[in-house]
Order: structure tokens, then sequence, then C-alpha cells
């Protein structure tokens, strides 16, 4: 628990940094602590994707961000003096009290537990071919999952440290969680004096996802890092407008971390379609200056994304076929992607046999719901009914002929956009989770936040009743898990040093004289041998490219 403090310190220094030397570019504006912690982090990732591409992330890497932090540091120490003198009450405070020791206790979670099964599948070691080699061409050959290319992995490298300490260090999930919540629980201090109550909603929401995901904490899981950039751009859009004047330079500034999310999982690709707001606003005014640097702001965070994309698939956009314009030697050949695009939509939805890939939704629907537990089902019944009362609510402020606020219809428009691809791609409620919460959280936030009275007010009161009984199931069985969770690991040794990724059992076999693991018992490619894969079968259907690993991995 105390590296993992000394460790989320660290990554919050250098992120506050950097975020402070990119949003500096912004002269006339100033940020709260949040923000230049998203802008670190952003920054931080597409730096580390573009290196990546060069030269692999160890102390080079990391002498290079250090040095650009103390740079900035100091050619910007009096905003982080006023920043420092803005947030230093909290510190002796019983408010800045409460913050050590929830920081403590996610700090406990993340000390120890269960990996995602992801993680010990590919995420683990994924980190350590960053590591090692920055960058192997063709590496999608050896294990498919090595092409989803989440950017995610990117960031939780460069803070590995393993060429520091000889261990690696996964805080960064933890690291998120804390930072969100805090947010978080800053803002619903005060809501009581918020006349609009739907961003105090979503930072419910905020805490409510990270109860759903806290005993798994130490995992560097992708999706998890997706649905907090998801949570945290919906609650900051939602804040701009209802709290803090509608500025324009946010919303532009959200948008570009919406982009940044597709990164981490191109399934929320949607969520960038809140820069339409913006954009239309800026259009209109003529700002042709700053439609370009956001402009250029997006495209140097796809930019090393797609090259990496391409260098370790051979495609633009792994798993989707659609764009298929290079051919390499490289190339992870077409069957392979569609089987692996097939296999993701069935086992969404809960078919387990990609045969059954053009089964109709009134055929795989009822199948899907059946392997649902029933506290998700609640949740989900819990999410139609949102749905429900938003509408009504929506057709009350229009029968009152009251102001339409646009950027919360482009904002639903997007999340609805994304909960639609969720639902017909690959319907796992992991993948879309901090979607169907959104819903919810502001359901109930415009409900809290509308004058009640008439016949409408008991309907809408009915639904909002509906929506707690049905969301109960689901704070209980997280709630209990996270309880027999900590009764069950209070005795293990992890107070000091965090728990090492699983080292599983791994065979090896030589190729032009280099070492490949593979895995011979279930599924977990060690992040303690390199480069592997979970997969025989994969292995014996690729080869090196020439005599080196360096060089790349091929079909055979």
């Amino acid at each position: 628990m105390l590296s993992i403090i000394a460790s989320w310190v660290y990554i919050s220094a250098v992120c506050i940094l950097i975020g402070i030397g990119i949003l500096s570019l912004r002269k006339t504006t100033t940020f709260s602590v949040i923000y230049y912690l998203i802008a670190g982090i952003v920054a931080i990732t597409v730096y580390v994707e573009f290196f990546s591409i060069f030269g692999r992330i160890g102390a080079g890497a990391h002498v290079v961000l250090l040095m650009a932090a103390f740079l900035i540091g100091y050619l910007q120490r009096n905003r982080v003096k006023q920043l420092w003198q803005i947030y230093r009450p909290f510190v002796c405070s019983w408010e800045g009290f409460f913050y050590c020791c929830f920081i403590l206790l996610i700090a406990y979670f993340t000390s120890r537990g269960e990996f995602h099964t992801d993680t010990n599948i590919y995420h683990a070691a994924a980190i350590r071919i960053y590591e090692e080699y920055g960058l192997v061409k063709g590496i999608g050959n050896l294990q498919l999952h090595y092409a989803y290319n989440s950017s995610y992995l990117a960031f939780a490298s460069i803070f590995s440290l393993n060429w520091l300490f000889g261990r690696s260090l996964h805080t960064t999930t933890g690291f998120l969680e804390v930072i969100m919540c805090l947010y978080a629980f800053h803002g619903l201090k005060g809501f009581k004096r918020h006349e609009n109550h739907v961003t105090d909603m979503m930072r419910v929401g905020i805490l409510f996802y990270t109860l759903v995901n806290v005993t798994r904490s130490m995992s560097p899981a992708t999706d998890y890092a997706t649905m907090y950039f998801v949570l945290f751009i919906i609650t900051a859009w939602c804040e701009n407008l209802l709290e803090d004047g509608s500025d324009l330079t946010r919303y532009c500034l959200l948008s570009v971390a919406a982009v940044f999310t597709a990164t981490f999982k191109f399934s929320a690709c949607l969520l960038g379609l809140i820069a339409l707001y913006p954009a239309v606003y800026l259009v209109r005014d003529k700002r042709w200056k700053e439609i370009g640097a956001y402009l250029f702001s997006g495209c140097v965070i796809l930019c090393p994304f797609l090259v990496r994309n391409y260098l370790i698939s051979g495609w633009l956009l792994y798993p989707f076929e659609g764009i298929d314009i290079f051919q390499t030697v490289w190339k992870v050949p077409k069957e392979y992607l569609l089987h692996d695009a097939k296999q993701i939509k069935v086992w969404g939805r809960c078919l387990y046999d990609v045969a059954k890939i053009d089964m109709p939704v009134s055929e795989w629907f009822p199948i899907w719901w059946e392997h649902q537990f029933r506290y998700e089902k609640m949740f989900l019944g819990a999410v139609a009914l949102g749905a429900v009362l938003q509408f009504m609510l929506a057709v009350r402020r229009i029968w009152r002929r009251q102001e339409i606020r646009l950027p919360l219809v482009v904002l639903q428009f997007a999340i609805w956009a994304n909960i639609a691809v969720w639902f017909f791609e690959a319907p796992f409620i992991r993948y879309g989770l901090a979607f169907l919460f959104a819903v919810i959280m502001i359901a109930v936030g415009e409900y809290m936040s509308e004058a009640s009275r008439g016949f409408g007010c008991i309907v809408t009161g009915g639904l909002m009743f509906c929506i707690i009984v049905s969301v109960s199931p689901y704070w209980d069985q997280y709630v209990t898990d996270a309880g027999v969770f900590v009764k069950q690991s209070l005795k293990e040794p992890y107070y000091i040093v965090q728990q090492d990724y699983d080292k599983g059992s791994m065979g090896s076999c030589e190729i032009n004289g280099n070492t490949i693991y593979y895995s011979t018992e279930g599924e977990t490619n060690s992040y303690h041998v390199f480069p592997g894969t979970c997969y025989k079968h994969m292995l014996e259907r690729s080869t090196l490219i020439g005599d080196t690993i360096e060089e790349g991995f091929r079909a055979r």
C-alpha cells in the first residue's frame, strides 16, 4: 500500500506538470486540477505511443518525460504556486482527512486481489512488450489481442517502472479511481446550493462505477480506464453546462478528450459526436485558428495510435475489415481478423459459437437475457425506466415551453449512439457500463431538478421509485463483494509492496534461435517472460519475419 500511494503521488505530480504545460497554451483560461490531470494523462500517453514506435519504454523514455515536467514546472512556477495555494487549505481540513482515508482504502484494494481476466490474457504481456521492445511489427500474429492496441497500456507502461524496481507497478487503474472519485466528492460538496442536480448524479455515477470494479483495482484493464474517461467527460460536460456558465473552450477540450478515449477502446468512438456542438459555434464565429488547433490536437492524438495499429497488425483499425489498404509481410490475415471480430460479437451476445454470428436479434436476445444475473437484469430494467423518465421529462419541458439545452441534447445523442453500437455489436455489460449509468443518473438528476406538481409528477415519481428499486440489487451485490473482499484479504502481506502479476505456467519453443513462450495451463500470458502468447495454436501458425524478434512476426 505504501508503494502504491508513493506511486500515485509521483504520477499526480508528473501529470499535473505536463497538463499545466499543455493547458497553459490557453493563456486566458484557468482550470481546476482535474483538467490538468486529464490533460497530463492525454499528453503522456500520446508521448509514450510516439516513443514506442522508435524505442523501448524504459529509463530513457522516463528521463525525457521528467525533463519536460521539470522544465514546465520552472516555466510555469507561478501557475503551480497558484494551484497549490488554491488546494492547500484542503490538506489540513476534515475534508482533506476524509480524502486521505479514501485514498488509503483504494490503496488497499489496489494492493491485492484478483486480476481482470484480460489482464492475464494480454494486458500485462502487452505492457512488458512496451518495456522491452516498444513495438514489435506484426505482434498481432503471435496473439490477436495484441492488435487491439489500447493506448491505456502505453500510459500504464511508462509508470510501470520495471527498469527501476525490477518488478512492475500496476497502479494506474487505482490512480484513475482516486482522481475521479475525489473529483466527484469535491463536486458533491455543493449539492445543496446546486439548482440542477444532473451533474451531481453523474458524480454519484462515478462513485457507483468505482464500487463495481474496486476489487480489481490493481488490473491495468482497458475497460476500466475507458469507462472512467467516459464518465468524466459526461460529468464535466454537464458541469460546464449547468454549473460553470457553458464555456466553449471546455466543450472543445472535452471533445478532444473524447477522441482520446476512443484510442483506449475504439468501441467508445461515438462519444466524439459531442464535438458537433462546439464545432458549429466555432465555424459560425469563424474562429479558424481555434478550429485548426483542435483539429491538430485530434490528429496528434490519433496519429501514433493509427501508426501503431498499422505496425502491429497491418490494419488501420483492428479488428475492422472495412479499411483494407495495406499489404505488408506482417499483416494479420483477413480470415483471422474476421474470426476474431465475429468471436467478440458472439461472446458478447452469450452465443459462444462463431457459426451463430448471423442469428437475428429476435433469436439471440432471449439467450443473452437469460445469461445475465438477476441483479444485472434489474439494472438493465433501471436503464429502460431511466430512458422512459428522460422522455417524459423532455416532453414536459417542451409542453411548458422551457429552454431546450442543446449541449445536453447533443450529449444524450452521443450516449445513445454508443449504447446502440454496444448492444448490436458486443453487449457485455462491462463494455458499455458508463453509458448505461449515464442514462440512469441523468434521468434521476433531471427529475430532482424539475419542479414537481400535477398528475405528471405522480407518474415520474413512480418511475423514480421503480428505478431506485431496480438499481438496489446491483448496489447490494457490489457492496457485499467489497465487504467480503476486505474480510478475506486482511492477512495478505501487501501493506508495503503490491501483489505481483500472476506467473502462470509457460512452455517455450525456439524460432530462428529466439525463445518464444506459450501458456501450458489456462489463459495466463505471463508478464514475467516475453514475448509470449496464451494460445499455442496462434504461435504454431506464426513465425518470425527475420532472425530477431525486433524484425517482427508474420503468419506462416
